[in-house]
């Protein structure tokens, strides 16, 4: 009778160095992927690092032109400012303004209409103060309107030598319609008759105007009144 060689010892070893070594193997593998990884991974990064870098580089570049124009321009800005109002200074010290422009415009407007001017310079520089002036004195009329029914208002100066009178539009009521008294927040017609001149001024209250009839000049103020009336204020001077 033999004795078989078979060793199931020797078997199972074999098959556990067999685990073993292909265990191993995975293992090296499963580490030599990390190693490749990480190792592209770092240089994937370096790499990213160098492009933001540049990017930075040029990003700050850039701010600093963007720095240079802002301050350049605010510079600019600055000079023009300061030009415009050295300009604005020279036109306001030419041009004249309140009275002056008013009086500017007068006196263009009368040597447009033919007056002389050797005589327009020669009245302005007769000019002085108001002399010998009267007390102040109040007088009023009516406003007619389109709904006043009343009979026909006027205010007699100087022994009648100035006539004034006046229209204006009709105040409203609750309900919108028009009322027999004029709305003194709108403009008012006033006339001034003299001499056998006629001056309309049509504006809203106060109305200042002067009159020179005889040797005195007559200086009103036309204001809204009492319902339905405007007041004449007004003195007189010596004129010239």
């Amino acid at each position: 009778m033999s004795l078989s060689s078979y060793n199931p010892d020797a078997r199972y070893r074999n098959r556990a160095a067999q685990r073993f070594y292909a265990l191993l193997k995975f293992l090296s593998v499963v580490l030599l992927s990390m190693l490749l990884g990480f190792w592209f991974g770092k240089q994937y990064g370096a790499e990213q690092l160098i492009v933001l870098t540049d990017k930075n580089k040029a990003l700050v570049a850039e701010r600093d032109l963007l720095q240079e124009s802002v301050t350049e321009i605010s510079a600019k800005a600055q000079t023009a400012d300061t030009r415009y109002k050295q300009l604005q200074e020279q036109v306001d010290s030419i041009i004249p303004k309140g009275p002056m422009q008013d009086l500017a415009t007068l006196v263009r407007s009368q040597i447009e209409q033919g007056m002389d001017p050797e005589r327009l310079s020669f009245v302005i520089r007769s000019a002085r103060p108001p002399t010998n002036c009267s007390e102040r004195d109040v007088k009023r009329f009516v406003v007619t309107t389109p709904a006043y029914t009343g009979p026909k208002s006027k205010v007699s100066i100087a022994d009648g030598a100035i006539i004034i009178e006046g229209d204006g539009k009709s105040a409203r009521n609750s309900e919108g319609k028009p009322e027999a008294w004029y709305d003194p927040t709108q403009p008012v017609t006033v006339v001034f008759n003299y001499e056998g001149k006629r001056e309309v001024k049509n504006r809203t209250l106060p109305i200042k105007y002067s009159v020179v009839a005889g040797d005195r000049e007559y200086r009103f103020t036309i204001e809204s009144g009492a319902r339905s009336f405007a007041k004449v204020v007004f003195d007189s001077c010596d004129y010239p």
